[in-house]
Parts: structure tokens; sequence; C-alpha cells
């Protein structure tokens, strides 16, 4: 995304969650259909669940209806600030639900039965190789990969949402990079592979 095209939208965010603030019924929905997805995709990331992400999306924005007065625009952005309600919640769900070994994406075979020629179904598989291989990732090291190579948050947001410098960010994110190369061995590039995740069906 072009850079004034990000802060242009930085921009609205920031606007929409100070309408939110004030109590505009709209401008919630408007943010929700705006960052919805993002926060869906974060939270699938990181616990490889539908169930658990669509639970964390709808806490998230309920968070955003009762503390969108607490954002700050002056800390960082909107987007930071929303991956950062985010990540306390799907931290709090990983410890609970104890979902911190990979299994297999949740569809997978559904995905693979449906799809309609092999492009498909190697793209599924590709995916489903690749979800598993994020979710044996250290938390710490899935966190920063998500956040960088899929939500495309810069080192210094990104440090913000995980509260350490922006230094740990980057030996983080290359050490999350090589865990990664190794478990997906020669069949994946490592930053195209994180992308791949923005993928969120594989059948028509």
């Amino acid at each position: 995304m072009p850079h004034d095209t990000q802060a242009l939208d930085d921009t609205d965010d920031a606007i929409l969650l100070g309408q939110v603030a004030e109590g505009a019924e709209q401008a919630f929905v408007a943010f929700y259909r705006r960052r919805s997805d993002d926060v869906f995709r974060f939270a699938y990331a990181m616990a490889k669940s539908s169930s658990v992400a669509h639970d964390v999306t709808q806490e998230v924005f309920l968070n955003v209806l009762e503390n969108a007065g607490r954002f700050d625009a002056r800390k960082g952005s909107a987007r930071a600030w929303l991956f950062g309600c985010a990540r306390h919640v799907v931290l709090d769900r990983l410890r609970l639900e104890s979902r911190w070994t990979a299994e297999l994406p949740e569809g997978a075979a559904e995905s693979s039965t449906d799809c309609r020629n092999e492009e498909h179904v190697l793209t599924a598989q590709r995916i489903g190789r690749l979800h598993a291989a994020i979710a044996e990732l250290p938390v710490e090291y899935r966190e920063a990969l998500v956040l960088c190579e899929l939500q495309e948050l810069s080192y210094a947001e990104t440090a913000g949402v995980l509260d350490c410098p922006i230094g740990t960010v980057r030996s983080r994110l290359h050490r999350a990079r090589a865990l990664l190369t190794a478990a997906l061995g020669a069949t994946e590039p490592d930053p195209a592979a994180a992308r791949m995740l923005e993928t969120s069906e594989v059948c028509p």
C-alpha cells in the first residue's frame, strides 16, 4: 500500500474511533467493516482456529466500543492500537485453551474436496502447510511474523504492539523467518509465504 494511502487510512481510522468514543453507531459499523478482517486474519494466524478467530474478533470490537476513547493517535496508528487489543485477547485464549501445538487447519479437508481443479488443491495444501508451520513457532516469533509480514505493520508499530524495542522486533522476525523456512524446506520463500495468509479462501 502506498505511504500516502496508508496515511489517509490511518487518519480515517482515527476519525472513526473519535466518533465511536462519542457514541456514533454508524462510525462503529464503518470501523468494524474496515478492520474486522484484519483482526480475524491476525487471530487465525496466531491460533489457527476459525472459531477462536471469530470469538477474538467479536471480543476485540466490543472492547473498541467500550474503550475507543482511550485511543491516542500520538502514540501510534489505529491499526496498531487495534492489534494491541487483539494480541491480549489472543494470548488469553491461547493460554486458556492450550493451543500451542500445530494441528491441521479447520476445513482443510473440505476445501481440498470442494476445489475444482489441481491448482486449487495445491494452493489449499500449501496454505495448510504454512498455517501448520506458523502455529509451531514460539508465540513471540509467531506474533512478530504475523504483524510484520501479514499485517504489514512497520517495525516501530510492531514494537508498540508487542511493547518491546525495535531491535527485538527485528531479531524475532529474523528468527521467525529462519524457523519458518526450515519448517517449510525449500517449498516457500519466507516473506511471500507469510503473505499467502491473506488468502481467506482457496476455492471460488
